[in-house]
């Protein structure tokens, strides 16, 4: 039994989607689903709970439309965590498309792994666009706060955290560690929960090969979009989906400590000042 988390919000058709492609695709699975729709407004809250109806197990919780997607997640979580009893927890975004079997492959290997070695895993499933290029997965911090992105074409898939896309967790972990930190409302909440896996001694690794279709975010129109102007660049940069500065300080200060945050917390403001 794998019990799948997500948030969704006004995107009926990638949600509807992402449920079918796990669904269906992974036969020899049994899937139950959290799902916090926060207060969608095109039909998504229906065509998932017609979805439940037709026999597809489903929690379906009801947001009021500020939740974002840490507050989405967190509920999820919490929910999860005590009315929930399962062999594996799945943390996915639900614009995801999953391939046929990903999520089998990726249940296999860890079973695999933790059968052989004894030690608390996590796999984590990274994404392709729709050529076939990597998109998100796993991320592992080289100097400081700066990071490399882990593929699942490289030979070392060890990870520090992750884009939680697709995040295959065995009971005992998602149990035990503990749920969103309530700092964060958007952004940044999965690499701290990565974050927070590696100092509790759990191993994060990338598999080792695509397991869904998940293009990039595009960066236009967004805080660092240099075509805009210093001013609305700053007003998206300090809206809940930009980089805020709280939780971003908040998020340095306790992942990497005080130093790291006065060194780092004030690059964006400096980033939009010289036009970079």
């Amino acid at each position: 039994m794998i019990t799948v988390i997500f948030t969704c919000f006004n995107r009926k058709e990638k949600t509807l989607q992402c449920v079918k492609s796990l669904s269906g695709g992974n036969e020899n699975l049994a899937f139950q689903y959290v799902i916090v729709d926060d207060n969608s407004t095109d039909g998504t809250y229906e065509a998932l709970t017609e979805l439940k109806n037709s026999g597809i197990r489903m929690e379906l919780l009801r947001g009021n439309g500020s939740l974002f997607w840490a507050g989405g997640m967190r509920n999820a979580i919490g929910y999860a965590k005590e009315n929930t009893d399962s062999d594996y927890y799945l943390l996915v975004n639900d614009d995801v498309d999953f391939m046929q079997e990903s999520i089998s492959k990726m249940v296999q290997t860890l079973e695999d792994w933790n059968n052989r070695y004894h030690k608390d895993t996590v796999l984590v499933g990274p994404m392709c666009d729709k050529n076939g290029l990597f998109s998100y997965g796993g991320i592992r911090y080289d100097k400081g706060i700066h990071y490399v992105e882990v593929k699942p074409e490289d030979e070392d898939r060890s990870c520090d955290s992750f884009n939680m896309n697709c995040l295959l967790i065995p009971k005992k972990v998602f149990m035990d560690i503990p749920n969103f930190d309530e700092h964060y409302v958007h952004s940044l909440a999965d690499f701290d929960y990565g974050l927070e896996m590696k100092r509790r001694g759990v191993s994060v690794y990338v598999f080792h090969e695509y397991v869904g279709v998940c293009p990039d975010n595009d960066l236009r129109g967004g805080w660092s979009d240099t075509s805009l102007s210093r001013r609305e660049r700053l007003k998206k940069k300090e809206s809940v989906k930009g980089a805020p500065f709280k939780p971003w300080f908040y998020f340095l200060k306790k992942n990497f400590g005080l130093t790291q945050a006065l060194l780092h917390g004030f690059t964006p403001f400096i980033r939009i000042l010289i036009g970079k």
